[in-house]
C-alpha cells in the first residue's frame, strides 16, 4: 500500500479484494456442481412440461388451474430437474456437452460412498448454537426452500404437514441412493432439507395472503 493512504482507505481495498475472493470462490463452487451447465438443461425439461401440459389440457377440455399455479409447476419441474443433477448427476452436463466420453462419466458416478451422520443437529439441541453458522447446513436447508415455496403455489390445497411429508420423502430419497454415487448419506441433511420445505411453504403462504389480502 501507499504510505499516503489512509488507514480506512486500505481497509475499503482489503475488504473489495475479500469481496472479490468470495465472489469467485461461489462462481466456481457453482460451476464446479454444475449448476451453470444445469439451468439449460431443467430450462429444456420445463419446456417440455409446458408443451405436454398445454396439448393435455387442449386435448382434455378440462380447465387449467390458476396462471400463478401452472407457473408454479412448470417451475417445480425446473427445480426439481436442477435437484437430481446437483445431488445426483454432477457430471451429466459435461456428459451432454461433450466434455467427458460416457466410460468417463461413468466412472465419476457410480463409485460407492458413505453412510454417516456428522451430528449438527444433536449439537443444536444441547444447546451449541455455533452450529447455525455451518454452512453446509444453512446451504442444505435453503437448497430445499424452493420446493416448499412451489409445492404451496402449485398445489394451493396441500397442508402443511403433507408438504413436510413430501419433503422428507424427496429427501430421503436423494439420501438413501447418494452412497450409491460416490456421495454420502447424512441424517442432518434429511433433517435440514425438510426444514427448508416446510419454510419455503410457510413463506408461500403467508406471501400468498398479503398477495389475497392486498387485492381486497
Amino acid at each position: 500500500f501507499s504510505p499516503r493512504l489512509r488507514r480506512g482507505e486500505k481497509m475499503k481495498i482489503i475488504d473489495t479484494y475479500k469481496r472479490g475472493e468470495e465472489m469467485s470462490l461461489l462462481y466456481h463452487t457453482l460451476k464446479d456442481y454444475g449448476l451453470f451447465a444445469a439451468v439449460p438443461i431443467a430450462a429444456a425439461a420445463a419446456a417440455i412440461y409446458a408443451v405436454i401440459r398445454v396439448t393435455y389440457l387442449k386435448a382434455s377440455h378440462k380447465p387449467r388451474a390458476a396462471m400463478s399455479a401452472e407457473v408454479a409447476r412448470g417451475l417445480l419441474v425446473w427445480y426439481l430437474v436442477i435437484l437430481i443433477v446437483l445431488v445426483w448427476l454432477p457430471e451429466l452436463p459435461r456428459l451432454l456437452f461433450g466434455k467427458i466420453t460416457l466410460e468417463e462419466f461413468a466412472a465419476l458416478t457410480f463409485l460407492p460412498g458413505e453412510y454417516g451422520n456428522n451430528g449438527r443437529f444433536l449439537l443444536l439441541l444441547g444447546g451449541d448454537f455455533s452450529v447455525l453458522r455451518d454452512e453446509e447446513l444453512i446451504g442444505n436447508i435453503v437448497l430445499f426452500v424452493p420446493y416448499g415455496a412451489l409445492l404451496a403455489v402449485s398445489f394451493r390445497r396441500l397442508r402443511w404437514w403433507a408438504v413436510g411429508l413430501i419433503g422428507l420423502g424427496t429427501t430421503l430419497l436423494i439420501e438413501l441412493v447418494q452412497p450409491l454415487l460416490e456421495r454420502s448419506c447424512d441424517l442432518d441433511d434429511i433433517i435440514a432439507n425438510t426444514l427448508g420445505t416446510l419454510v419455503g411453504y410457510a413463506a408461500a403462504k403467508l406471501t400468498l395472503k398479503a398477495v389475497s389480502a392486498a387485492r381486497k
